[in-house]
């Protein structure tokens, strides 16, 4: 297995929406067309066509990981979900409504049109800390995304 591409990115806010595909065209859904479900994902998240919706939305920032790898890159965190996505345009971004649909930064997978092995792997900020920062306060979630 090889990666093949990466961007890391922060949201610098204590609500993220959602991921959403940011180049589907009109007439096409995004995250704000997926109906909150807990039957289809984990607790955590409702997958749908262009986009995955958070139902936890804290504490913030969020620190997203994008990747896109030749092949299943592995073994999964402890808290993450696995699936299929569809997306129009191929290119993904975080998605808040904080401010006016906020968008951040846009990782282009270079495949429209197409469904997309996906794995969302989730952390607090202080499961990923080394144990002597344990002690200091620290929020925020780690939200890596892995397309194959």
């Amino acid at each position: 297995m090889r990666l093949l591409a990466g961007l890391s990115d922060v949201v610098p806010l204590d609500h993220l929406y959602g991921v959403t595909d940011i180049g589907a065209g009109p007439g096409e859904p995004g995250v704000w067309d997926i109906e909150r479900r807990h039957d289809v994902g984990p607790d955590w998240l409702t997958p749908g066509r262009n986009g995955l919706l958070f139902l936890e939305y804290g504490p913030g920032p969020f620190y997203l990981r994008w990747e896109l790898w030749d092949q299943d890159p592995g073994e999964p965190a402890e808290r993450s979900w696995t699936g299929r996505l569809h997306l129009a345009s191929g290119r993904v971004t975080a998605y808040t409504l904080h401010y006016e649909n906020e968008t951040y930064a846009e990782f282009d997978l270079g495949r429209a049109g197409a469904e997309w092995n996906v794995r969302v792997d989730r952390w607090s900020l202080r499961e990923a800390l080394r144990s002597e920062f344990a002690g200091h306060d620290v929020a925020g979630q780690i939200l890596r995304f892995r397309f194959w």
